[in-house]
């Protein structure tokens, strides 16, 4: 009886003991070790200030831009809610594309490329980048972004993550998609003309709001946009918006770009060719009317649209020689998706579930307009400070989100204790990421190119 006892309190031992080491290599401490003090810091810091600051001399600044229709056939995945565990569309309300711009000033080039898509996703990117040599360019020449539409199509991602957002991994989406991104490339360059610019912007505060504290001022609610007019009289607007393109039911199995989709087409009916971004979305929520339908994504769109021709009408063009494209590696701290309020799961379980994956800080200057890229839904309540940096600078700024990679959430550090998806699903690498991603775009903004 005495050996029965023992064995099954050795057995018991044994599988608690198998139990507390299983948690310990699947859960661990969050690590609060402050930014500046770590490697991936300096790492990141050295390569921004290995950036050349003079920018070449130049001839006038040549534009060009196109479209190309990406819409895979029905019965593909859509993308960006788990819950719709891989429900394919069934009906196509608008198309996606890929829109994009062109520059060159003869001794520089670079190309500016919005997808329709929840993000550029980074099968995307992988082979984009197979294809840019036989072009005879760069990554850091090409400044990715999305629209961020969350009934356009998936069928991109491989890892289980990835699956749940956006459907069974299709090779064939990934490999056409990539086909039209090349061929906008090329039909943008061909279209290169002389051409004249202009930064705008304008209030757009009725159409958003914070969605993680709920508050109308704590955001960004700048409408920005860069008008274009090619020396043929061709016309063009690019514009961003931090509102998130969320408006549609996520159960509806039918195609569409959401609000940008309308506020494009609405453009397009005074200019010759209009590009939406997202700008910094990562805690904003757009606010709209006629609850969430289609009605909603055109009442939303047509307004934006408008409030972007009445402040373009009068904006002055002029011609610039200035084009410079600067793409610098962003080193990360180990993942830090959260359980509770202070443990987080084990790296390895991580890596495993969403993949690894390298990440950038992208930059395009045109002129004296600055573009920053954002691997990540990136929140608008940073911009007040970037924004007062590159007034400093004298720069015009735009952020955009989702340049090729994705590190999930990155939202100010405040609302990390907030019960909230995008802070304890979605914010992948803990409280201090966005407080040392904006450090690092503030350095981009002093490079200080000169014109």
């Amino acid at each position: 009886m005495k050996k029965q006892y023992q064995h099954i309190v050795s057995r018991n031992l044994y599988w608690l003991l198998n139990a507390v080491l299983l948690q310990s290599c699947l859960v661990q401490r969050l690590d609060h070790t402050p930014y500046q003090q770590t490697d991936y810091y300096r790492s990141t810091l050295a390569e921004v200030q290995k950036q050349t600051t003079t920018a070449i001399e130049a001839d006038t600044l040549q534009v060009g831009w196109a479209k190309v229709n990406i819409t895979p056939p029905v019965g593909t995945p859509m993308a960006g809610y788990g819950k719709r565990l891989g429900m394919k569309y069934e009906q196509v309300h608008d198309s996606t594309w890929v829109r994009t711009f062109a520059f060159s000033n003869g001794s520089n080039k670079a190309y500016f490329v919005t997808l329709d898509m929840l993000i550029v996703p980074m099968s995307v990117t992988a082979a984009l980048e197979k294809e840019y040599p036989k072009l005879g360019i760069k990554p850091e020449q090409v400044y990715l972004s999305a629209t961020h539409t969350h009934t356009s199509f998936g069928g991109w991602a491989k890892k289980l993550a990835g699956r749940l957002m956006a459907g069974k991994y299709k090779k064939q989406v990934v490999a056409q998609t990539v086909q039209h991104i090349i061929q906008s490339i090329k039909q943008a360059e061909a279209n290169l003309q002389p051409t004249r610019l202009s930064y705008g912007q304008a209030s757009a505060a009725g159409f958003v709001r914070n969605r993680l504290t709920g508050s109308s001022t704590t955001l960004d609610s700048t409408l920005r946009f860069i008008k274009f007019e090619q020396l043929n009289g061709q016309t063009a607007l690019l514009c961003t918006f931090s509102g998130h393109p969320t408006i549609l039911p996520s159960m509806q199995p039918i195609l569409s770009r959401d609000y940008p989709g309308e506020l494009v087409k609405e453009l397009e009916r005074t200019v010759d060719f209009a590009a939406f971004s997202a700008g910094a979305v990562g805690s904003h929520q757009t606010v709209y009317q006629h609850g969430g339908s289609f009605e909603s994504t055109e009442q939303v769109g047509k307004e934006l649209a408008q409030l972007i021709l009445k402040a373009s009408a009068s904006l002055p063009l002029a011609h610039t020689t200035h084009l410079q494209s600067v793409r610098v590696p962003l080193y990360l701290p180990e993942p830090q998706w959260r359980i509770g309020e202070n443990k987080r799961f084990a790296p390895l379980l991580f890596n495993t579930f969403f993949g690894k994956y390298e990440a950038y800080l992208t930059s395009l200057q045109v002129g004296d307009i600055v573009f920053l890229g954002v691997p990540a839904d990136y929140s608008g309540e940073f911009m007040e400070n970037l924004q007062a940096t590159a007034s400093e600078l004298q720069k015009q700024l735009v952020v955009t989100s989702f340049n090729g990679s994705y590190l999930g959430y990155v939202v100010p550090e405040e609302h990390y204790p907030l019960k909230k998806y995008e802070v304890r699903d979605m914010n992948f690498y803990g409280p201090q990421s966005g407080t040392y991603i904006t450090e690092m775009l503030s350095k981009l903004l002093r490079l200080n190119l000169k014109q």
